[in-house]
């Protein structure tokens, strides 16, 4: 383009400037930038929000957070999408309560988390064992915002916290709660129900459920199969395992990884 004078504006920038961020390639985003500001024009926030998500890919948060203040240092103005990339990046980290004052930080600069702002935030509390703040937050930040409505991904990550952390009675309250909400089923949520019951020693239940979905219009996929196979191991039903397995690609559902080493490790039971 330069050769054929084509001028580049901020929107091809951004594309390469994003393009070097997922690679992790920040040495050529910032010289990119740099490149950019000597022929005249200057990075946006869509720019700057490229490359806070390169650091943050990176694991680089503090490097991130500079830029922010950067950013903010020549006039640009952060939206919920800086925010949420910061918030996430942070998470990712395991820096939960970094990323809480980032959240709270949103309102002094006009900005209104939005519901992928809320799931992110959840998952951290998840992924750090902070089971009590998940309740917390959920009850006093979401179910308090009027124009706030569970989407699947909320719930998805809630039920599969809940299971993780080994609160039962807990997540089948939740998954009740989302039937009740009127949310259209959906097979992941039935995985994650099913692996859920599995590993916290309910085979029977799990075996019901899945035997239920096509009453409900849904059909189970790789991690559906996979959660059942490994559950039939796990229970010692070898034979039923592998009429499930052959039931599988029977639906063209094509057996991946985990469900290879789950079959080698019931052979070896053998």
């Amino acid at each position: 383009m330069v050769t054929k004078n084509i001028s580049p504006d901020v929107y091809t920038f951004s594309i390469l400037v994003n393009a070097y961020g997922k690679e992790g390639m920040i040495k050529n985003a910032e010289d990119l930038i740099e490149f950019m500001i000597q022929r005249g024009q200057f990075p946006d926030v869509v720019i700057y929000s490229a490359l806070m998500d390169g650091y943050c890919l990176r694991g680089e948060v503090h490097e991130a957070l500079a830029v922010l203040g950067t950013m903010k240092r020549k006039g640009g103005v952060p939206n919920v999408r800086t925010y949420n990339i910061l918030i996430n990046g942070n998470c990712r980290k395991l820096k939960v309560d970094r990323a809480i004052n980032l959240f709270e930080q949103m309102p002094s600069e006009g900005l209104t988390p939005n519901i992928e702002t809320y799931n992110t935030i959840l998952q951290g509390f998840f992924d750090t064992g902070r089971h009590v703040e998940v309740r917390d937050f959920f009850k006093e930040k979401m179910m308090v915002n009027k124009d706030f409505k569970l989407d699947i991904v909320t719930c998805n990550t809630v039920l599969d916290g809940l299971f993780k952390n080994r609160f039962m009675d807990e997540a089948m309250s939740f998954f009740h709660l989302m039937q009740s909400s009127g949310l259209p089923p959906h097979i992941y949520t039935y995985s994650i129900l099913i692996d859920g019951l599995c590993k916290n020693g309910n085979f029977g239940m799990a075996k019901n459920i899945f035997d239920s979905l096509p009453s409900k219009d849904l059909s189970p996929d790789v991690k559906t199969y996979t959660m059942m196979i490994q559950g039939f191991c796990q229970e010692g039903l070898l034979n039923e395992a592998n009429e499930l397995f052959v039931e599988m690609e029977a639906n063209d559902c094509m057996p991946n990884d985990v469900i290879c080493v789950t079959g080698l490790a019931c052979i070896e039971r053998t």
